[in-house]
């Protein structure tokens, strides 16, 4: 069994959406990566850990969970 990560799961941070990611999630995506977007409700911290929780318990295999800080925009560079 391989170790290497194929699928990418991305959180955004409060006061945005995951449409931030989209950028990354292109890229990603081009480079054959599987890539889902946390859509978090925002409303409590135990809501979005769910939200998060549920899309990584749908991942095939290793996976890497990317996430902003509470009030950052990730920057596809």
């Amino acid at each position: 069994m391989s170790s290497t990560a194929v699928n990418v799961v991305l959180v955004h941070g409060a006061f945005v959406d995951g449409s931030g990611w989209q950028g990354v999630y292109d890229l990603l995506r081009r480079d054959g990566y599987r890539v889902s977007i946390v859509q978090n409700p925002t409303l409590t911290l135990e809501g979005d850990a769910e939200a998060v929780r549920q899309i990584l318990d749908r991942q095939d295999g290793p996976t890497v969970l990317v996430a902003t800080s509470p009030n950052r925009r990730p920057s596809p560079s």
